[in-house]
């Protein structure tokens, strides 16, 4: 097509052409101008840029809560993750500070509040250690692996840590591990390595309890001159069991003669006795009836 034949057609009824161009660029405004705006609040992890390899902050929020509007579209089709929160320790090497929370956001999102707006804590030294674990079971006792763990955080915790801490509350066979110190107090800004323990065995918990000893009575052909027996014994079991034993009762090894014999308790599944229980006995035989 000759160039003279291709802009003969393209202002051909320009006017009109014009007018729906128009028409449309007004439309595409109109809606873009009223497009809600909305708000929207994250809570986003703080992240710490700028400090030395070597060093680490103590007493700083884990997380920021974020406000930020925008349209609508934009808004409710956001990924968190495109949300940044930081702050900037570079030039920081040790002690106190203060530090603005700076926001890296998408465009066409604008930030209304940052809560906290300004966070003050101390930069330390890196420091190592190792810690014993010690694993709580309620109601059971377990034996795990491992014994110990490595730590690695801020110097001042590493050395208040004293135990690394896990508590079995699920029975899964593996418990979550967190620094402690000797008050008791968490330690979380400390990482451990690893940071979990296997339970490797469990059983229930064990109690005590002194209960009285009743001697069953020696064979009609026997007669017990003497018999010097302890009158309580303490027994070791479940507490729920040891909660409907009241006395217990035994058997001896009857003869004649002067001797001391060990007792056979009468106990239930699961319930044993402290020790070997003893008796001194002297049994002559029955004399016959007359």
């Amino acid at each position: 097509m000759r160039p003279s034949e291709l802009l003969r057609r393209t202002l051909h009824n320009w006017p009109i052409k014009l007018a729906a161009v128009l028409t449309a660029l007004v439309l595409w405004y109109q809606l873009r101008e009223v497009e809600p705006v909305v708000e929207r609040s994250l809570e986003r992890p703080l992240e710490v840029v700028g400090l030395g390899e070597d060093r680490a902050v103590v007493g700083l929020p884990k997380t920021v809560i974020v406000r930020f509007r925008g349209t609508a579209r934009i808004v409710e089709n956001l990924n968190p993750g495109a949300v940044i929160v930081f702050i900037d320790l570079s030039g920081v090497n040790e002690g106190p500070f203060a530090a603005n929370v700076q926001v890296r956001a998408p465009s066409g999102v604008q930030i209304a509040e940052v809560v906290p707006a300004k966070v003050e804590a101390r930069v330390e030294r890196l420091g190592a250690g190792v810690l014993p674990v010690e694993v709580y079971a309620p109601g059971s006792v377990v034996t795990f692996e491992p014994d110990s763990v490595e730590m690695r955080g801020p110097a001042g915790l590493v050395e208040r840590a004293r135990a690394a801490v896990g508590v079995d509350l699920t029975a899964e066979g593996t418990v979550r591990l967190v620094a402690f110190d000797e008050a008791g107090t968490p330690l979380p800004e400390l990482t451990l390595d690893p940071d979990t323990a296997r339970i490797t065995f469990r059983s229930p918990t064990l109690a005590r309890k002194e209960v009285d000893l009743v001697l069953l009575p020696a064979p009609r052909d026997l007669h017990p001159v003497r018999v010097e027996a302890p009158a309580k014994v303490t027994l070791v079991g479940p507490p729920g069991v040891l909660g409907q034993i009241t006395a217990v009762q035994a058997e001896a090894e009857w003869r004649v003669g002067e001797y001391t014999a060990p007792l056979e308790l009468l106990l239930p599944p699961d319930v044993d006795a402290i020790g070997v229980v003893l008796a001194k006995l002297k049994v002559e035989p029955a004399k016959p009836l007359e």
